[in-house]
């Protein structure tokens, strides 16, 4: 999420929510653009369910909260198929340069989407706690995988990528973004330095003041995020949507920070699901997420914004990353608006 201020949105805080499921918010991904193939007809990729829940041989124990499904989509032609852009091309192009009219090429028609799925990671981390040194080592070497999990990506899509810079911090201070802390903003990403910026205790305080020793799937999704938007930046997504809005009214601009938001929810679940092993995401503690993200939507969270999407879709769009783990199906930005409300 960005802090407040010319583009930045910030990062808010997690709560509890009810216990059974019905549907999940489950949406295709993308019409392929000029370098990715385009496979497709209606009908081949996933739409709303009764049971978004994954397979019970899988996670039998997974019982997310209960989200309102949405009407069936009309999907138009999908991202299925994997594209091979950086066999046919000797330089890796830079997706962060753009002219206005390639916005609607990068937000919509992103030669990302056409990668496929992420594979499972095999990352180690150390458990951390309440201490700053654990959550310094915690999310330190999760970044690491990050950074190896996305850059993979990106050489898929023949495109540049270099990871964000890491201001994990235990004292106050500034950037380019604005001071921290901020209430509400224990975490943001900050596009004019490429900077993930997280308080070590200041998450834990954000957050409930969950263990993380008990839990540390919260934090997990809460870094996984923020490297969201550092994708989207990569991608150019996110230089994208902010141009189109930037002279634009308030509603506008609101409207395209929710698309940006939830899809960095669901780049976020993508990346928790291909950790799950490695990193012991239980069911339980998925559920948990689940819950607490619900409790952070615009109409849960009590802060009277309307720049981050509803708990059904601020959770919903979690966990569309995490059941299909396909990047194609995170595009936000062709799915009708009461998808992203």
């Amino acid at each position: 999420m960005r802090p407040r201020g010319s583009s930045p949105l910030a990062f808010g805080v997690f709560g509890v929510l009810a216990l059974t499921f019905t549907a999940v918010v489950v949406i295709a991904g993308l019409a392929g653009g000029d370098e990715a193939e385009v496979p497709a007809t209606p009908g081949t990729g996933p739409v709303a369910t009764q049971n978004g829940r994954p397979p019970a041989s899988e996670e039998a124990e997974v019982r997310p909260p209960t989200f309102r499904p949405p009407p069936k989509l009309n999907l138009g032609s999908l991202g299925e198929s994997e594209i091979t852009l950086a066999a046919r091309q000797s330089m890796s192009v830079d997706l962060r340069r753009m002219l206005r009219s390639d916005t609607t090429a990068r937000l919509k028609r992103n030669p990302l989407y056409g990668t496929g799925t992420m594979r499972p990671t095999a990352c180690r981390a150390p458990w951390p706690s309440t201490r700053p040194g654990d959550m310094l080592n915690y999310l330190n070497a999760v970044t690491g995988c990050l950074d190896r999990a996305w850059a993979g990506k990106f050489s898929q899509a023949g495109a540049v990528f270099t990871a964000p810079r890491r201001v994990y911090w235990s004292r106050p201070g500034r950037g380019p973004c604005g001071t921290y802390p901020t209430s509400g903003a224990a975490a943001y990403y900050c596009p004019s330095n490429q900077g993930m910026y997280i308080g070590l205790t200041h998450l834990i305080q954000e957050s409930n003041r969950i263990d993380p020793a008990r839990n540390h799937v919260p934090y997990l999704s809460v870094l996984s995020h923020e490297y969201g938007h550092h994708v989207q930046t990569m991608a150019g997504i996110g230089g994208a949507w902010w141009w189109e809005v930037a002279d634009k009214s308030k509603a506008a601009q609101d409207a395209h920070s929710r698309r940006n938001e939830l899809q960095a929810q669901c780049l976020s679940g993508i990346f928790v699901r291909t950790v799950r092993t490695s990193l012991g995401v239980s069911g339980p503690l998925w559920s948990e997420e689940l819950r607490m993200s619900y409790d952070r939507g615009d109409d849960q969270n009590g802060l009277g914004r309307r720049d981050h999407g509803n708990g059904d879709h601020f959770a919903g769009w979690l966990y569309q990353g995490w059941k299909y783990a396909r990047i194609g199906y995170c595009n936000t930005w062709i799915v009708p608006a009461s998808q992203v409300s």
